[in-house]
Parts: C-alpha cells; structure tokens; sequence
C-alpha cells in the first residue's frame, strides 16, 4: 500500500511539486537533503506497513481457514481496514 507523503519547503512551507537543481521554486531554498530524508521516511514507512499487512494475512488465512466465502472476504477487508487505520494514524 503505497503511502504518499506531501513534500513541503523547511523555509516557506510551500508544497514542492516540482525541484529545480534542488531548490524550491517559491524561496529558493536549498531542499535536497530535506526532499532525501523525507522519502527515506516514507520508504521506512512503507516497509512497517508491508510487515504488518503480512503478518495481518498471515493471521487472517490461519484464523479464517474453514469459514465459507461471505465470511473470508468480511475478515480480509476488516484486515485491510486496520492496515489502513494504523498506518493513517501511525505516521501522519
């Protein structure tokens, strides 16, 4: 689950869509090792969410295993529910 992260300026607060040779295009400020750090955050964050998801399956599949579909697909979307919960809450 791919989480995006809004990359905002450290000087003026402007969200950077775009970085021309590393500087914001509104103050002018220097914003590569920020822009570095925040996507190194949020690949740190996208590992957390991908052990949790599989451990999540992981338990779904042994707790849901003879159940009948109705039932599997209702603990497969609660499962994703709380992955999306937890990483909403957890990180932002």
């Amino acid at each position: 689950m791919p989480v995006a992260i809004k990359v905002e300026c450290p000087a003026c607060g402007v969200v950077l869509k775009r970085k021309p040779a590393g500087r914001c295009p509104e103050c002018g400020a220097d914003v590569r090792e920020h822009v570095v750090t925040t996507r190194d955050r949020e690949e740190r964050i996208e590992r957390v969410v991908a052990v949790i998801s599989t451990v999540l399956v992981l338990a779904v599949l042994l707790m849901g295993s003879g159940v009948g579909l109705i039932e599997g697909v209702a603990a497969y979307a609660v499962g994703g529910a709380i992955v999306w919960f937890l990483a909403k809450r957890l990180f932002f």
